[in-house]
């Protein structure tokens, strides 16, 4: 890309407010995995996100009337493109991802000024509770119940695979509040605070690192001025839930890589030496170093252009899933071509043997999950529905769950 003088005064500028603010030492110490935080990294990463959100550049491009930058497309490509130069605290967009897309075209005015300001300014980190045992992908077979109750819902179940293991401020959540009605017509959405008695939690441990949590409600009260879209949104949860999906299915885009992975392997290989020789002198390593430069570009190529699409109002179709099925089948491919350069060092978390830090690692085991937000199949379909290629699919199948938090 271009960019204009001013656009580049305020890389300059982001550039100094970084170095002001990550503390000496933060990005040779600070873990790959956010699951793997202590308690002290977790509250400067909640600072962190605070300070940046006054500055207008967590959420850069939002509406300035609810906590946003209100700024330029280009302007949050620059202020994207310096954090992933650098490494910081990697809570930076729970809640804007989820929650604020929701609440942009379904909350009442009250609402959007009540929770739209303190996530988009980083005050509050949100977890997106959508997945329970029976109903990931299948999110319309959603089990947990409300139960009208004066001024309140009462609302009972269980939602599992979610966040990490630090609480969030704020959960969004579905639940059946009208058992009798039509699928997809029965579910409302809520906004809940994890205080709430009736709330608590299970950490759950992954198989391939970190953990998630389990929800549970039982009897937790949820004031009607929490349902989004205020009794207006009774029974729109379904519809709710998909302009955050939309956004989860790569209909948002991803302007620039949370951390350039891709850059930082290709300098390692033209350092790390095999045979007498950097990794990158290999012609074989070379082709593939190649290989995975283009396919990244391609990547951001393609999120680039649906956020530009989402920016100007313009709803992706099928180039959301398209993304996101991109970004499933490109990540396991990448965990591959590392292991097949490096060999079994991929995998080291021994200092003397590690690669870049453990970056490596993480990526071996991060790279090969493909659920969160639905399966490569589940995209297929979702792509199929928006082309108009799948009636039958779309009567028999409900895409839009997997993991959420």
């Amino acid at each position: 890309m271009h960019y204009t003088p001013e656009q580049e005064a305020l890389r300059a500028e982001v550039r100094a407010w970084l170095d002001a603010n990550l503390p000496p030492g933060f990005e040779e110490t600070v873990p790959w995995d956010g699951d793997d935080y202590t308690l002290e990294m977790y509250e400067f990463a909640k600072a962190f996100r605070r300070n940046l959100g006054e500055k207008g550049w967590l959420a850069a491009s939002w509406p300035k009337e609810y906590g946003g930058g209100g700024m330029a497309s280009a302007d949050q490509i620059v202020i994207d493109e310096e954090l992933a130069k650098r490494i910081v605290p990697n809570t930076l967009d729970l809640g804007i991802v989820w929650l604020a897309p929701a609440l942009m075209v379904w909350g009442t005015e009250e609402q959007k000024q009540r929770w739209m300001p303190l996530m988009l300014k980083g005050e509050k980190i949100v977890w997106q509770a959508f997945t329970e045992p029976e109903a990931g992908s299948d999110l319309a077979s959603l089990q947990m119940r409300a139960v009208e109750d004066g001024d309140h819902w009462v609302l009972n179940g269980n939602k599992i695979f979610i966040g990490s293991k630090h609480y969030p401020d704020l959960i969004y959540t579905l639940a059946v509040t009208d058992p009798e009605a039509a699928r997809h017509q029965n579910i409302s959405a809520f906004v809940i605070d994890p205080a709430t008695p009736g709330v608590s939690w299970s950490h759950l441990d992954l198989a391939m690192g970190g953990g998630k949590s389990s929800i549970f409600f039982e009897d937790a009260r949820v004031p009607k001025a929490n349902m989004i879209g205020g009794e207006g949104g009774r029974g729109k949860g379904w519809r709710v839930a998909q302009s955050t999906l939309e956004i989860e299915h790569g209909g948002g885009g991803r302007i620039v890589e949370r951390e350039p992975l891709v850059e930082r392997f290709i300098d390692y290989c033209k350092t790390a030496v095999r045979h007498g020789q950097p990794l990158a002198k290999d012609p074989a390593v070379r082709q593939k170093l190649g290989e995975m430069y283009a396919r990244s570009q391609v990547g951001r190529l393609i999120g680039v252009r649906n956020f530009d699409m989402r920016l100007r109002g313009e709803r992706p179709g099928f180039r959301g899933p398209q993304f996101a099925l991109w970004n499933k089948l490109h990540n396991p491919w990448m965990v591959k071509q590392i292991m097949d350069i490096t060999g079994p060092v991929a995998a080291a978390t021994d200092p003397d043997f590690r690669v870049l830090r453990g970056r490596i690692e993480f990526h071996q085991r991060e790279g090969i999950v493909t659920h969160p937000g639905g399966t490569p199949e589940i995209q297929k379909v979702i792509m199929a529905q928006a082309l108009g290629l799948s009636r039958a699919s779309a009567r028999t199948a409900t895409p839009g769950g997997g993991e959420h938090s």
